[in-house]
């Protein structure tokens, strides 16, 4: 997780096109490899808010409370946002018109948020995240990941990966 550093991902972004003009297991097997390698930019609310340090770059004060805000869907379903580079993430900036710092976060971090617990044990709120969600605007489902994280470890216990994932939305 690196904060307010910019990623490209043009070869999850072409991904994105193939799938959303036909989703075949192919297309989807090829989303999901770029999706575990890339880097994407989530929009963040820290408290204290980041200052300006000597370098002229923004840092984080020790301590800081670091919330990811989320989108809420038509059918009240919640998302956290992930951005595959900075173009994406001006979009929805200047749509929201929120000037929010970013992390650049991973499938991991992704998943590591969606299956978080909190001090009474119940699971995040939200459903998924969803990936530039002013342009492609694809869903990735708790589901998904999950699938994706199993197929994961079996693969690293050299175990087949099984079926292919549920597919994004």
């Amino acid at each position: 997780m690196e904060f307010n550093q910019s990623v490209s991902n043009p070869m999850l972004v072409g991904c994105l096109e193939l799938l959303k003009a036909e989703d075949t297991p192919g297309h989807r097997n090829m989303f999901v490899e770029e999706l575990v390698k890339a880097q994407l930019l989530s929009p963040s609310i820290i408290e204290p808010a980041p200052v300006e340090g000597a370098e002229g770059k923004l840092a984080i004060a020790p301590g800081s409370k670091v919330q990811f805000p989320m989108l809420t869907a038509p059918d009240g379903k919640r998302f956290f946002m992930a951005f595959t580079d900075s173009q994406e993430y001006r979009a929805w900036k200047e749509k929201s018109g929120q000037e929010l710092p970013f992390f650049a976060l991973k499938f991991q971090d992704y998943a590591g948020m969606l299956f978080a617990k909190d001090s009474k044990g119940n699971l995040s709120q939200a459903a998924g995240f969803v990936i530039n969600p002013l342009g492609a605007n694809v869903l990735v489902p708790r589901e998904m990941v999950a699938g994706i994280m199993a197929a994961r470890a079996a693969q690293a216990k050299g175990q087949p990966a099984g079926k292919a994932p549920v597919r994004p939305q």
